[in-house]
């Protein structure tokens, strides 16, 4: 993977060189096959403009073209933010693939997060909670309690 960073009204240095490189190299984790990354960063002189520390990426996949744009106040949050997007992008481009070769959307593989046991216990007690205040505010309603096992 190549990656080419340029800047746009300002001088970039060898730490942001090095955190733009640290952080994009993990994209690399989602998705093996890219070819150039094409990072620019921007400072808008505008006063107007609060988030005015702009990074724009270009990434080029076999068979598509992914652009992606953040802006913040922070140069390094916009990068953060920019390198977030490319993920969920690529993960996105690579959903679609999988399902175009010939997988049916009800029985196929893909790269989005799985969710982990402590994530999904946490979701069940907050559904249990939101349950019990559904309860509380009917009353006369018997409720039964079905553990599946």
């Amino acid at each position: 993977m190549q990656i080419v960073t340029n800047g746009r009204n300002i001088e970039l240095t060898a730490a942001i060189k090095s955190y733009i490189q640290e952080k994009v190299s993990r994209l690399e984790n989602h998705y093996d096959f890219i070819q150039e990354v094409h990072i620019i960063l921007e400072i808008e002189k505008n006063p107007r403009i609060a988030a005015n520390q702009l990074a724009e990426a270009t990434v080029h996949v076999p068979g598509a073209v992914v652009r992606v744009e953040a802006a913040s106040e922070n140069l390094y949050a916009s990068i953060d933010a920019l390198v977030d997007k490319i993920e969920r992008s690529l993960r996105k481009h690579k959903t679609k693939l999988l399902n175009r070769n010939g997988k049916s959307k009800n029985n196929h593989d893909t790269i989005r997060r799985e969710m982990t046991e402590e994530e999904l216990t946490g979701e069940m007690e907050d559904m249990e909670e939101e349950f019990q205040l559904d309860v509380t505010l009917e009353e006369g309603v018997e409720v039964a309690y079905v553990e599946k096992t």
